[in-house]
């Protein structure tokens, strides 16, 4: 049998994220008051305290922020090296998303700074559970 690999926690506030990534669409939350983009989606802006907020596309363009290049196993649920990366989107420069890395698994040739295009990793469903997208990343 092998690994189960973790399922993304889906609430209240992120669910219309899901599904546009399921649709391979990138929306990130943004005030209805003051015009700023939020990640992660919440009630509440952090700059303005508006209550008033709707999900709506980015580009998809940014330069990456950070990563990190695990080699270390999780349970065996995920192939090994993999890489995470942070990606600072070209809509604002405080608005940093978190994905998978669609290069090279050990980030051979991943810098700070290099410009990416969202990406997208269709997960397939099982006996348990439905398919899920994850958002990833990969070199412009």
């Amino acid at each position: 049998m092998s690994p189960v690999r973790p399922r993304p926690a889906v609430e209240r506030d992120s669910t219309p994220w899901w599904d546009a990534l399921a649709r391979h669409e990138l929306v990130c939350a943004r005030c209805a008051e003051c015009g700023r983009w939020r990640w992660p989606p919440r009630a509440l802006c952090g700059a303005c305290g508006s209550l008033e907020w709707a999900f709506a596309p980015v580009s998809g363009a940014g330069t990456v922020a950070s990563f990190v290049v695990n080699r270390h196993g999780f349970g065996g649920a995920f192939p090994l090296p993999s890489t995470v990366v942070l990606v600072r989107l070209a809509e604002q420069d405080d608005l940093l998303l978190p994905g998978g890395w669609s290069g090279a698994p050990d980030g051979a040739g991943l810098t700070i700074g290099l410009a990416v295009r969202v990406g997208f990793e269709d997960v397939p469903g099982d006996a348990d559970a439905d398919p899920y997208t994850l958002l990833s990343w990969r070199p412009a």
